[in-house]
């Protein structure tokens, strides 16, 4: 294996996408439609409904193309719903219904399971982990944006 942050770094996010693609199967949600639907359920319980396309593809490091796929997914299964800003006519919001809720909230247990093995897998690092990988990320936003 290459000593390459990058490809070590690939290489744990596909093991790690594939673990708990494998811990949410049973709950008929793929890792990226519960990370979606978690991101749009925690702004709507900070009172925000709605999020635009571009804001919610930045807050979670997603290539537009890739969000717009999985939210057309999430409309159709009726747990995303779309709609128009109320302060640019033009802007599409997405927030998440109450049947989108309730799917998130089925598949919880599945993803604290997922989170629980990880945890003890890496104990006592997992936090340490945790830090180190939200420090990557923000420095590799950081140097792509310069």
């Amino acid at each position: 294996m290459m000593n390459c942050l990058c490809a070590n770094t690939r290489r744990a996010a596909r093991l790690l996408t594939r673990f708990y693609e494998e811990q949410l199967r049973a709950s008929g949600l793929t890792s990226p439609q519960f990370e979606i639907l978690s991101a749009l359920a925690e702004l709507s319980r900070l009172g925000r409904p709605g999020i635009a396309q571009t804001d919610l593809a930045a807050m979670l490091g997603l290539d537009q193309t890739t969000l717009s796929r999985t939210l057309k997914l999430l409309i159709a299964s009726g747990w995303v719903k779309r709609s128009r800003s109320t302060l640019d006519r033009r802007e599409t919001l997405y927030g998440i219904t109450s049947a989108g809720i309730r799917a998130r909230h089925s598949a919880l247990p599945h993803w604290e399971r997922a989170q629980a093995q990880m945890r003890e897998a890496l104990w006592p690092d997992f936090e340490a982990a945790l830090a180190l990988l939200q420090g990557v990320t923000r420095a590799a936003t950081e140097l792509s944006a310069a």
